[in-house]
């Protein structure tokens, strides 16, 4: 079976009204963060001051500063954590500060800081709106995790981060996509109702593949540059890439290899050229820099010169002598408070637990039938790699709580969505059945409700609104 006639024979009964109530979730989600966005008090949100001194002060200009520069405002964007954003290696704020600009000229007072992240969010919902129909498993990355949704809502960089390593993992699961379209040979669907593999003119090195391996190597290139969290995802892309690679004939790894290695340059060349940009600032030494200037910025609590003693307890643990074990008694919800805000959107919550317990039924249900499904028919291997990748990203999340400061945040987590999708995406069988469809549907119109009707109630302030527009 082609995979044209498998599509033809998913489940018709059932995919039309899934498609349908998907994508209202998908549509009510952003028209829910729209709402937030435009109406939600200036610093409601994670880091909102810094983060949009960063916005702001990139406005015009096109390259990552040294952080020892004064005098031209760049102070302004340090957090109290004594450090600056914008010298991040994300692009982020040099990009999109440019949109920002635009819409600062007739906004005003307006958040036009928090309209490049709305764009994103529009992007990925017109996208997952004409790709439902074929691509149902979408939903698990993008329409049941609140936190997902949330992040668009205001200024961070989070947002670019996450829709890279959603296209990422939205080309890895499709097999008509630009990545296996451009590589070579794509794996066949996974489950009972497998086919042959469908593969491209390996020998063919014309203008347009080149073209491609260069745009792909781009977008690992600016995932290099996001958040360290999102590396899971680009290892789970070069496990599957390596696997596709032995699992082809031989007479074509030749060509598939001299392909991934082009990519792999583009992608290395982007992450080596801002490498070396902090070379030419700070030569070898660049972690003295980042001390002087935590030592001339952070706040008292957290910064080097103040007596050990006096510090917060919970920042920097490790270097103080604390063991791993000491960061859950200072901190004894720190797993509760990361799955709160990864359901959800803060972790300032007092009660609803129905909807925490509910979703986290709902989660462990959703992901029991993937390992099941995947397990009977023979694909045991990816979803115990898959959960090796999630544990991972726990585990990398409670080590920066303990080595840098504890911080208990879902968004950490949200590659854990991404690489579930990607299960979802091979277990096609599984969207068969009715039963999964539905749970999957419950979890989403669940959280929009609570994204709506609780978030909105405890993010947006009229009256803070109303004297923005009284200017």
């Amino acid at each position: 079976m082609d995979l044209n006639t498998e599509k033809k024979n998913f489940a018709p009964h059932t995919a039309k009204w899934f498609t349908v109530i998907s994508v209202l979730v998908i549509i009510g989600a952003f028209l829910v963060a729209c709402m937030i966005s435009m109406l939600s008090e200036f610093g409601k949100h994670p880091d909102e001051y810094d983060v949009r001194a960063c916005m702001d002060w990139c406005m015009d200009r096109w390259i990552w500063p040294d952080m020892r520069q004064m005098g031209t405002g760049l102070g302004n964007t340090y957090s109290g954590y004594g450090y600056t954003k914008v010298c991040n290696y994300t692009p982020y704020f040099l990009i999109f500060s440019k949109i920002s600009r635009i819409f600062m000229q007739f906004m005003g007072d307006l958040p036009y800081f928090r309209v490049p992240n709305l764009i994103l969010m529009a992007i990925m919902t017109v996208y997952i709106a004409r790709k439902l129909r074929d691509n149902n498993w979408l939903m698990l990355g993008f329409g049941i995790c609140v936190q997902a949704w949330y992040i668009f809502s205001y200024v961070t960089a989070d947002a670019e981060d996450f829709l890279l390593a959603f296209i990422s993992i939205a080309m890895l699961a499709d097999r008509d996509s630009l990545l296996w379209k451009t590589v070579g040979t794509a794996p066949g669907p996974y489950g009972p109702n497998r086919s042959e593999p469908h593969s491209v003119d390996l020998h063919s090195t014309d203008v347009r593949c080149i073209i491609s391996c260069i745009l792909l190597g781009i977008l690992y290139g600016l995932m290099l540059l996001g958040k360290p969290y999102y590396y899971a995802t680009l290892v789970l892309t070069l496990i599957v890439l390596t696997h596709s690679l032995i699992k082809s004939e031989i007479n074509n790894r030749k060509q598939i290899l001299t392909r991934y290695i082009l990519i792999l340059v583009v992608a290395l060349a982007i992450w080596g050229g801002r490498a070396l940009l902090d070379v030419h600032y700070y030569g070898l030494d660049k972690a003295q820099a980042k001390a002087e200037m935590s030592a001339m910025y952070s706040d008292y609590d957290k910064n080097p010169t103040t007596p050990v003693e006096e510090q917060a307890t919970t920042y920097h643990m490790a270097s103080k002598g604390y063991a791993l074990t000491d960061l859950f008694e200072y901190q004894p919800k720190w797993f509760a408070l990361s799955y709160k805000t990864y359901a959800a959107a803060s972790i300032y919550y007092e009660g609803h637990m129905v909807f925490f317990t509910i979703m986290a039924i709902l989660y462990i249900a959703i992901y029991s039938s993937l390992g099941i499904y995947l397990c009977r028919n023979g694909d045991a291997p990816l979803f115990i790699l898959v959960t090796v990748l999630n544990v991972g990203s726990v585990a990398a999340s409670v080590l920066n709580s303990w080595l840098i400061d504890c911080q208990p945040q879902g968004r950490y987590l949200l590659p854990i969505a991404l690489s579930t999708c990607y299960l979802g995406s091979r277990a096609r069988g599984l969207w068969e059945k009715r039963a999964f469809c539905l749970t999957v549907l419950t979890a989403a119109c669940i959280s929009l409700l609570f994204f709506g009707l609780v978030e909105t109630r405890t993010l947006i302030d009229l009256g803070y609104v109303r004297e923005l527009l009284k200017y």
